[in-house]
């Protein structure tokens, strides 16, 4: 069983409230989010509960997923355990994120996220898999990843065909990209949490 990092621990607690981070403008967020997903079946009460939440931190070990990110998609993902997968709000939709990431407390960059059943694959767990815009060019299984969900792209959704399931992340991507150059989720970035030696879970 990989080593969990509880999330929500005192450090993540720290990074939320630090007064180095600054606050997502929500306002402006919840406006874009709902009129994007007016015709999703996501009503706006519960994007606004689901933004509300944000950014939210984790961290665990990285495990071997499903092996279809690299294979299949060519779209590498890091994955979490089951127990941190677990460990996020219940509140949370399932569907695609954009945040920050970083591998052993390493320099921070983009990613993208699913959170869910990848109902085009019919998985049976929930699961939490991240891609993260650098080439590794190396396993990372049994590093920690630590990431930053900064916000909500879309919900989840099945696809037609394979090709339509890689050009809808390959837009998550792009979008991703420019989102995360708006300066208030830039400086996520800089957060503490990324650069703290966190405790494992007993």
């Amino acid at each position: 069983m990989g080593k969990v990092i509880v999330i929500f621990d005192k450090l993540a607690r720290y990074a939320l409230r630090s007064p180095r981070i600054p606050q997502i403008n929500r306002s402006w967020t919840w406006g874009n989010h709902i009129e994007r997903h007016r015709s999703t079946g996501l009503e706006s009460s519960e994007i606004r509960e689901m933004l509300s939440q944000l950014p939210l931190f984790a961290s665990g070990e990285i495990v071997k997923g499903f092996g279809r990110g690299s294979k299949e998609l060519g779209i590498p993902t890091a994955n979490f355990p089951l127990e941190v997968v677990k460990s996020l709000p219940e509140s949370l939709p399932t569907g695609a994120y954009y945040g920050w990431a970083n591998v052993d407390n390493g320099p921070v960059y983009k990613m993208v996220l699913s959170v869910g059943w990848n109902p085009f694959y019919s998985n049976k767990e929930k699961s939490v898999e991240t891609h993260m815009l650098h080439n590794f060019n190396c396993d990372l299984y049994g590093r920690i990843l630590k990431i930053c969900i900064v916000g909500f792209l879309r919900p989840e959704r099945s696809f037609d065909s394979l090709e339509s399931l890689i050009a809808a992340i390959r837009a998550d991507i792009e979008q991703a990209k420019g989102l995360l150059d708006e300066a208030d989720k830039a400086k996520l970035k800089e957060a503490p949490f990324f650069t703290e030696k966190l405790c494992p879970s007993k």
